[in-house]
């Protein structure tokens, strides 16, 4: 997971470390089953728009592309 999906994931995650009084690094560091207690669960969905694409109606290629990756710091079983 790579550019603006990964900064979204890592901002919640400090956010949620900051209403918990604690540093971003030492939330992570929390085991799985545990951290369920620190945060729900996050879901990053970013979507791209390629306006060359949308404004050329008569284009054969699909309009539309989805890339998908995990949470930053591991899901919370």
């Amino acid at each position: 997971m790579q550019g603006i999906a990964r900064k979204l994931i890592k901002t919640a995650l400090r956010e949620a470390a900051k209403k918990r009084e604690m540093r971003y690094s030492d939330l992570k560091k929390i085991d799985r089953g545990v951290r369920r207690h620190f945060h729900d669960d996050i879901t990053v969905i970013v979507v791209f728009l390629d306006s060359h694409l949308v404004s050329r109606s008569t284009s054969r290629r699909p309009l539309l592309s989805i890339s998908g990756g995990g949470d930053l710091a591991g899901p919370s079983t």
